[in-house]
């Protein structure tokens, strides 16, 4: 398995390479997906299609957006995509059934294809990616990746600001 910290490191100290950053890039297309392999290698399985794919999509994702942070996983940052520009609710609403498409992705190869364009509305709308978690998510997709990004996503507001959500009882109803 890939050691997340070092290629983080070496994406981290590589972002003003324009060249290298250009190559990454190229790893979302098959057609193109060659230019990144002399960067990302190194890192994976080459013979090992699920994990390279992994690695080129956190790879040109990193060199889309510049930036990797501790802010959740994808659920959070598609919940702040949805929700930004004071669309609130009505954004999640309008959003909601791309999120359901993405989660019901039953392989990460199928996910590798649908997250590049929320990784370009991530960097448009200038809200981080955590490429660390989504890397764990992306090699152990399944059932609990799927309930963490959704319960990330459908959060409540009382949830959000740390407030009792609606499925937790505080002490004074218990009566």
């Amino acid at each position: 398995m890939l050691n997340i910290e070092e290629f983080l490191s070496f994406l981290e100290n590589h972002k003003k390479d324009r060249g290298i950053m250009a190559d990454l890039k190229r790893g979302l297309s098959e057609t193109t997906e060659c230019r990144a392999w002399p960067h990302i290698l190194r890192f994976c399985e080459p013979r090992n299609e699920k994990e390279r794919r992994i690695v080129q999509l956190i790879a040109a994702g990193f060199a889309i957006h510049l930036r990797s942070g501790n802010s959740g996983n994808m659920g959070d940052a598609i919940r702040k995509i949805a929700g930004g520009g004071g669309k609130g609710e009505k954004g999640l609403e309008t959003f909601d059934g791309r999120f359901r498409r993405i989660i019901s992705a039953s392989t990460s190869d199928e996910l590798c294809d649908l997250l590049p364009g929320i990784m370009r509305a991530a960097e448009r709308k200038g809200i981080p990616i955590d490429f660390a978690q989504l890397y764990k998510d992306l090699h152990f997709w399944g059932e609990r990746s799927k309930l963490d990004w959704a319960s990330s996503y459908w959060r409540t507001e009382k949830q959000e600001e740390g407030g009792v959500g609606d499925d937790e009882t505080s002490d004074t109803d218990n009566g």
